[in-house]
């Protein structure tokens, strides 16, 4: 039986650490609360044998493997089973090492006397703040079903957005990758051997125009290589130590939301998370200036956050949500006045969804059209540089029969 390392709670709450032989974690923890202890967090201890089966190199757990999860731990919690029990049953459903793990951990934690949102807070590599807050409210509202099931329709609502940014940006970034290979191969390789080789054969031939072109191309490549490594090395430290700063990272984020369409969506994008994620939170019972600050980490662009800092100090200082978010200038007069109308109806729930709603359809359309630009203009910079090459490789062959023709 394998050796365990662990740590429990004895009856005084005091942490004990030892170390103890048992089958598995489980018949670990029985042995421990026979000892009247509790066991908090257990791992194999130092051993000279590796456990291959315990080796998970490229394993991690993904939002689908959080949004099995916290589906499960919802069903348990509006069912009235168990919730002790409803986690060793996830913890035997679950297909990954890792999220077994997890579940087992957390399970342990509930058994010791933690409450959910503290157990899960414990693993903060798999539950981020938001998270844990909106489960957090649950409890202090008495509605932890109803906040796992908003947190189910948030992370679905987080997989679909990423899935539509890879859908608009997969395409362009295939073309700029296959372009990059094309353009290496050919103008560092291939022209230049052609041109030599026509050079070779009749070498008062002069090369057509677009022959030249690539030529000067490939040569200048070929001849500054060394240039084009230190820019990249210059342009890469300036991004490291410029952009990476809190001042650079907004200085970016505002250019990018000046970028034609890209801007566009990236904004809406933004405020789509702002309605989905103020609006679980306000539907868990959060109150509203915790939930601000959260509001500013995730918002998803660095200079709308710090504009956002603004509206949240004017909050705290007494001022209406809806005059504070206009004040900073940046958000829409849609979400303004939806807010307000919250703010005066008492049905701020209400008016967020018809906020979420509106950006949902926005997106998707922000999406569609950033598609429908930038697909043709890949295509045609595609088909451009693939009209360059050939008449780059063809016209010197039929200038060379002519120069040989009796």
């Amino acid at each position: 039986m394998p050796d365990f390392a662990y740590v429990a709670v004895g009856p005084d709450g005091e942490r004990v650490k030892g170390t103890a032989t048992a089958s598995n974690e489980d018949a670990l923890a029985k042995m421990l609360r026979a000892q009247d202890r509790f066991l908090v967090q257990a791992s194999p201890a130092e051993s000279d044998t590796i456990d291959l089966a315990r080796i998970r190199v490229l394993e991690r757990i993904t939002r689908r493997d959080i949004i099995f999860f916290t589906t499960q731990l919802s069903t348990i919690v509006s069912s009235g089973v168990n919730l002790v029990d409803g986690l060793a049953d996830i913890e035997l459903q679950a297909s990954k090492f890792l999220l077994k793990r997890v579940t087992a951990d957390i399970r342990r934690d509930i058994e010791s006397g933690l409450p959910l949102s503290s157990a899960l807070e414990r693993h903060a590599e798999v539950f981020d703040e938001l998270y844990v807050n909106i489960v957090r409210a649950g409890e202090a509202t008495g509605k932890v079903g109803a906040a796992l099931d908003d947190l189910v329709a948030q992370l679905e609502w987080q997989d679909d957005l990423a899935a539509r940014i890879r859908e608009a940006t997969t395409y362009p970034l295939i073309i700029v990758g296959l372009l990059s290979v094309l353009l290496t191969v050919l103008v560092g390789f291939t022209i230049p051997r052609f041109t030599a080789l026509y050079q070779k054969i009749n070498a008062t031939l002069e090369l057509p125009l677009a022959t030249r072109i690539v030529q000067t191309i490939a040569t200048s490549i070929g001849s500054n290589w060394y240039v084009i490594v230190a820019v990249v090395g210059v342009a890469w430290l300036w991004y490291q130590f410029r952009v990476q700063t809190p001042a650079g990272a907004i200085w970016m984020a505002r250019a990018i939301l000046r970028i034609p369409v890209i801007g566009d969506t990236v904004r809406k994008i933004a405020f789509s998370r702002f309605a989905h994620y103020f609006g679980t939170l306000h539907e868990a019972g959060l109150e509203v200036v915790p939930t601000l600050a959260l509001m500013e980490r995730v918002i998803g662009n660095a200079y709308l956050s710090y504009r956002f800092r603004f509206a949240v100090n004017r909050v705290m200082a007494g001022e209406s949500l809806s005059r504070a978010l206009a004040s900073v200038g940046e958000f829409p007069p849609v979400v303004i006045q939806m807010l307000s109308l919250g703010e005066k109806t008492g049905e701020m729930a209400k008016s967020l969804e018809q906020v979420r709603h509106y950006y949902d359809r926005e997106v998707d359309a922000s999406v569609k059209r950033a598609l429908t630009v930038f697909g043709p203009i890949a295509l045609i910079a595609l088909a451009s540089i693939f009209m360059l090459i050939a008449v780059a490789f063809y016209l010197p062959m039929f200038n060379l029969a002519r120069a040989i023709r009796p």
